[in-house]
């Protein structure tokens, strides 16, 4: 299930946005979800590619580290 917009961020919504019809904030979820998303797969490629400067048989090691 979709998490809302409230969800999402954690915090209750400005008036400005609170104001805006339940389409709208739909779609202002939406997209932040596939924002983070997009985030998320960029800055596992940019851990990825940062791996390429470690050793080969250091990587496991660094890879548990890091979380990737």
């Amino acid at each position: 299930m979709a998490r809302t917009l409230a969800e999402q961020i954690g915090n209750p919504l400005p008036a400005g946005i609170e104001a805006l019809a339940e389409s709208e904030k739909q779609d202002l979820a939406d997209a932040l979800r596939d924002a983070r998303r997009r985030q998320a797969a960029a800055l596992a490629k940019a851990g990825d590619e940062g791996l390429k400067y470690v050793p080969a048989f250091l990587r496991p090691a660094v890879r548990k580290v890091v979380g990737l």
